[in-house]
């Protein structure tokens, strides 16, 4: 064999070297790229001031949501929403209003345009304690007693509920405490959905093991 030959198959015995060594290391790229972490989903309420992991925001997914209500069913709207309006994590929520900014959905757009959160707190002091368990409200409602439900018009209702809540601590400290109230839910019926356009609340008890005033 001629020393061009051998010379010929030395160069080709390198390049078939370094182009396996390519596809190797493009491989490993490859490979590292499909198998990088990726990082847990976090859940962010809008109308808040904290990201948490999902399971700890609101009530750890206890809470009612607009999803919940049949719009087609007056009686069904007017209990989610009361629901919703009860529902408070102290975690996240800064105020009371805050539960009424995530039942916008349910109003309509002049009632949700009235849902802004206020500089302070109005239930402050009977939150401090529920604030320091990371507590959130556990809220039933049911029809109030007696003739307050009316059928105005086809398209217009109002359904009055009584309300009551507990506080449940997130490190399971025992709570007594809880509320009362009565709402009253002012409702309008537009292309077969009822939409909330107003409520209002009256505290019944300052607590559910309270005595009624």
């Amino acid at each position: 064999m001629t020393r061009r030959s051998h010379t010929y198959l030395h160069r080709a015995a390198a390049l078939a070297v370094s182009m396996i060594a390519l596809t190797s290391c493009a491989a490993d790229t490859t490979a590292s790229e499909d198998v990088a972490p990726i990082s847990a989903p976090t859940t962010i309420y809008e109308g808040s001031y904290t990201s948490l992991p999902a399971e700890e925001v609101l009530g750890g997914n206890t809470f009612a949501s607009p999803e919940d209500a049949d719009r087609s069913d007056v009686d069904s709207t007017a209990r989610v929403a009361a629901l919703m309006l009860h529902s408070w994590d102290t975690t996240v929520d800064r105020t009371e209003t805050a539960a009424a900014v995530r039942a916008i959905s349910l109003m309509s757009e002049e009632w949700a345009a009235n849902q802004v959160e206020p500089e302070r707190n109005a239930s402050n002091g009977e939150w401090l304690e529920p604030s320091e368990h990371g507590s959130y409200s556990v809220p039933r409602a049911v029809p109030a007693i007696g003739d307050a439900a009316q059928d105005v018009a086809p398209d217009k209702a109002i359904r009055v509920l009584d309300v009551t809540w507990r506080w449940v601590a997130r490190d399971e400290t025992p709570s007594e405490g809880g509320g009362r109230r009565q709402i009253t839910v002012y409702l309008e019926k537009t292309d077969g959905q009822w939409d909330v356009v107003g409520h209002q609340t009256r505290d019944m008890t300052t607590a559910i093991t309270g005595e009624g005033k």
